[in-house]
């Protein structure tokens, strides 16, 4: 399943908290905006002091654009510490708030299937949890790291992106041509870690599959004095 399939299927889940999606959205819009600060400040301040520099004038006729300066910047950096706990309480709200829609519709599916479901070996005790509790903690990270770390660097990408056009048309093209790139190589390694990944996520189905049934019998294996067997069995399954 892709990225954008699973987006779509996120989506019902989502809609519901449009207004906390609106305010996330609002606020690393803002956070884009004043990340462009500084380089604008910059410059400001570099053709400032040149211009005083050439008429000959020092410190007491630059003092009041120093003071602007560094007021503009504090005032820049607690904006940004006030957009950056909005996204993340926002984000973090979000992400709760999805978690217990999924869990109340895994719950609702899980009482639908039929009892052929629960035979299958795929879908025994411990492993059937596991994909369960490691599906919904995947899509949470995915919102929440949507919201909080790609989608405001893809604004911050943007907004720079479009001021280094206006600067200077060569270097934004520069920096346009270096993201199919960047793109490829991203869409390379997580296809390369796609195999890892399902190969982690069945050894730890069978790893908790093992643990569970260990549990649920560890009265036979008591009665029967199995514990070396069954040691050596759980151990073959974690190596």
């Amino acid at each position: 399943m892709s990225l954008w399939q699973i987006i779509q299927r996120l989506l019902p889940f989502v809609r519901p908290y449009r207004s906390l999606v609106v305010s996330t959205l609002l606020l690393t819009f803002v956070g884009s905006l004043a990340a462009q600060v500084n380089p604008f400040v910059l410059r400001y301040t570099v053709d400032t002091v040149q211009g005083l520099l050439n008429k000959g004038q020092g410190l007491a006729a630059g003092w009041h654009m120093l003071l602007w300066v560094s007021g503009l910047l504090l005032g820049k950096e607690l904006i940004n510490t006030g957009i950056t706990f909005g996204q993340k309480y926002y984000g973090e709200k979000i992400r709760i708030s999805v978690s217990g829609a999924l869990a109340e519709m895994a719950v609702t599916k899980i009482l639908g299937y039929e009892l052929g479901f629960f035979s299958e070996g795929g879908n025994q005790t411990g492993k059937l949890q596991t994909r369960i509790d490691r599906g919904v903690e995947s899509l949470m990270k995915l919102v929440q790291n949507f919201f909080i770390d790609i989608l405001p660097l893809f604004a911050n990408a943007l907004v720079a992106l479009v001021v280094m056009f206006f600067a200077n048309k060569w270097v934004g093209l520069v920096a346009l041509s270096i993201l199919p790139v960047y793109f490829w190589l991203s869409y390379r390694q997580a296809d390369r870690l796609n195999g890892t990944r399902r190969n982690l996520r069945s050894l730890r189905e069978e790893k908790n599959h093992g643990l569970i049934s260990l549990i649920d019998n560890i009265t036979v294996i008591k009665s029967f004095v199995h514990e070396g067997y069954e040691a050596d069995k759980q151990l073959a399954v974690q190596d």
